[in-house]
């Protein structure tokens, strides 16, 4: 390396130990690198910590949100759980009244029975909310001229770890079926919500008809 210290054509070397050099070598500018680099690192670690809680906190808060009850038909038999563990006494009972008092064969299909449900996870146990459209329902006026109105439904609630009921027991919730083409467009987003607190154990109940939420149909029950 050589500096121009005498004008154009003269140059001569640099200066042993000079600024240059300093800045590369010196102790003391090396420790003040280093301390920014540790500042640095500390920094990243701090905000990879934040986010991971930021995700566990997602994914807690992804219980207390209301959510659409699904839709299902059970005509086609199935090993759903919901066929086979839920339901499977109400598609039996449905079953045996087609056959034996309606007449009506069903060569190999369940008779016509729907439910809606939702279903959550809590660590190794699943919550299983599910409602079914029977016979038994209270479903209100029944004229074509009618108001599209929800029905009164068993509503089951079951606890299962490892595949196997921990708990279970019935109550009674809202049934509304948006899944018809020929409903009027104003109920074609009908539905009823189901929201799960894990701190309290609580599941939470709402039904949404024409737009308007239906006041009887706001239900509480303690999961066991």
């Amino acid at each position: 390396m050589f500096q121009n210290r005498g004008g154009p054509g003269r140059l001569t070397q640099p200066t042993i130990g000079g600024p240059g050099l300093w800045r590369l070598t010196h102790p003391t500018r090396r420790r003040k690198q280093e301390q920014v680099m540790n500042q640095v690192l500390r920094a990243a670690g701090t905000l990879l910590l934040i986010m991971g809680a930021g995700q566990a906190i997602a994914q807690s808060d992804g219980n207390s949100a209301w959510r659409a009850m699904t839709f299902h038909d059970f005509r086609q038999p199935s090993s759903d759980v919901l066929q086979t563990v839920v339901w499977p006494d109400v598609i039996a009972a449905a079953n045996a009244y087609t056959e034996n008092e309606l007449k009506r064969p069903l060569k190999g299909r369940n008779a016509l029975v729907t439910a809606l449900s939702s279903t959550y996870q809590l660590g190794d146990r699943t919550v299983i909310i599910s409602t079914a459209l029977v016979r038994g329902c209270d479903s209100g006026a029944n004229s074509s001229g009618a108001e599209i109105e929800p029905s009164l439904c068993p509503l089951r609630i079951l606890v299962m770890k490892a595949g196997k009921v921990v708990s279970s027991k019935t109550e009674h919730g809202c049934y509304i079926d948006h899944a018809d083409k020929d409903l009027p467009q104003k109920n074609r987003n009908d539905s009823s919500y189901t929201r799960f607190d894990p701190k309290t154990g609580t599941i939470a109940l709402r039904t949404v008809v024409g737009g308007k939420e239906i006041p009887s149909c706001q239900r509480s029950y303690a999961v066991d």
